[in-house]
């Protein structure tokens, strides 16, 4: 497209919750910069997907974390209309499928822009388990114990950190614990050079049993596939030294949880964990109950001032589209593949 088309038909698909994470102060009903489109709403959790894409035959649609999937017979290369999809969260898998991408839609995401906030979020729950948090604040909210002597806290500082998976987020994250003197090592399932991991100093391990065994920090942010799904293992958790921390901020299913339960019971590991096999978490979970587990709701990326960062990304991404101009953050199939 190689002028603006003020004709473009705009599906904006977000509950009135997104709407107000991502576009603060009614900033897309007032946004100046659809003008140009012709625009439609529709709450994604009620009423028929099909038919709203059926009636509206959109040539973009906006959504977030509610929107159902979108199907291959929408876009325009298929006899549809979709021809761009902008996603104003991360992985595009329950979304998309990478053979639409490959048929020419275009899909962006938040892409790099959150990498730093979910690395700050892992920095946090690395220092919390380290610290032995949790339990000081249940023992002192709860019990009224006063500890004088922390006995279980270690320091950051010199710790071997281990990152299964060597993304954006976790070289994000190296640059953040460059203060501690950290000690990296690193596995990757993908193909990612020796430079990169020269760039951070981070030891590339040959083997991810060489990664756990040496890790007394491992940062677990493996892309998912069904090569990695589960791929940690109650093996791979006993290798970790005593009083290791695991911490999770990629996937609740690269992990056997059930295995990750036995270990930490015993007391050999703390974890930190922001993701979980099972979203939302069960209440009854054994997780919920053991003091040497640090629990988010995965939220590793989510603050307000980023996620309204992510919306105004959007907003440009939307403008470019129609100008047919450069756009951010476009979601390769390869990145595809990789993501978490």
């Amino acid at each position: 497209m190689s002028e603006k088309n003020p004709s473009l038909r705009l599906l904006i698909a977000l509950t009135e919750e997104e709407k107000l994470r991502f576009f603060p102060d009614e900033a897309l009903e007032s946004a100046s910069l659809l003008s140009g489109y012709e625009v439609h709403w529709t709450d994604p959790v009620s009423g028929n997907w099909t038919s709203v894409i059926a009636e509206v035959q959109p040539e973009v649609v906006l959504g977030a974390w509610q929107m159902p999937s979108l199907f291959p017979e929408a876009l325009a290369s298929q006899g549809g209309s979709l021809r761009y999809f902008c996603y104003l969260a991360g992985s595009t898998r329950e979304k998309v499928t990478s053979e639409m991408i490959e048929k020419g839609l275009v899909v962006t995401n938040w892409g790099k822009l959150i990498g730093p906030y979910v690395a700050e979020c892992a920095l946090m729950l690395i220092l919390c388990s380290l610290r032995d948090m949790q339990s000081f604040a249940t023992n002192l909210k709860e019990r009224g114990e006063w500890r004088h002597r922390a006995l279980a806290s270690q320091s950051l500082y010199r710790k071997r950190v281990g990152f299964h998976g060597f993304g954006n987020i976790a070289q994000a994250l190296c640059r953040l614990l460059e203060p501690f003197n950290i000690i990296g090592s690193a596995y990757d399932v993908g193909d990612i050079p020796q430079s990169i991991f020269d760039e951070y100093d981070v030891k590339q391990c040959e083997k991810i049993e060489d990664l756990f065994s040496t890790s007394d920090v491992l940062v677990e942010l493996q892309g998912l596939t069904e090569k990695t799904e589960r791929s940690v293992d109650e093996r791979l958790l006993r290798l970790l030294p005593q009083r290791a921390s695991f911490v999770n901020l990629g996937r609740g299913k690269l992990v056997d949880e059930e295995a990750l339960i036995r270990v930490a019971r015993e007391g050999k590991i703390k974890v930190a964990l922001d993701v979980f096999e099972t979203e939302p978490l069960p209440m009854d979970s054994p997780l919920c109950s053991l003091p040497n587990a640090t629990l988010l709701p995965h939220m590793g990326g989510a603050t307000v001032d980023r996620d309204r960062a992510c919306g105004a990304m959007a907003l440009r991404n939307l403008v470019s589209f129609q100008k047919g101009e450069t756009l951010e953050n476009t979601v390769s199939v390869e990145q595809y593949i990789r993501a978490t």
